[in-house]
């Protein structure tokens, strides 16, 4: 074997391991995008789940002050 054939012979084999490095790299940043995705979209349901709930007492709450308020 020539040196020139196994130069060519490592430089193929890292850029097809290369290659495959990026594949697989790219398959797993593609899920974690979609699980990170369905995680963001869970917390910012909760998110305005709470806000309702908060501007709903706040909401109560004056209303009952008013009255106390009123009544005096």
């Amino acid at each position: 074997m020539t040196w020139t054939y196994v130069l060519c012979a490592l430089t193929l084999a890292l850029y097809i391991i290369l290659a495959i490095f990026w594949i697989v790299r790219s398959i797993v940043d593609t899920v974690d995008d979609r699980r990170r995705d369905k995680e963001n979209a869970k917390w910012e349901a909760d998110r305005k789940k709470l806000e309702l709930e908060k501007a709903q007492r706040d909401k109560e709450y004056h209303e009952a002050r008013m009255k106390e308020l009123n009544s005096k």
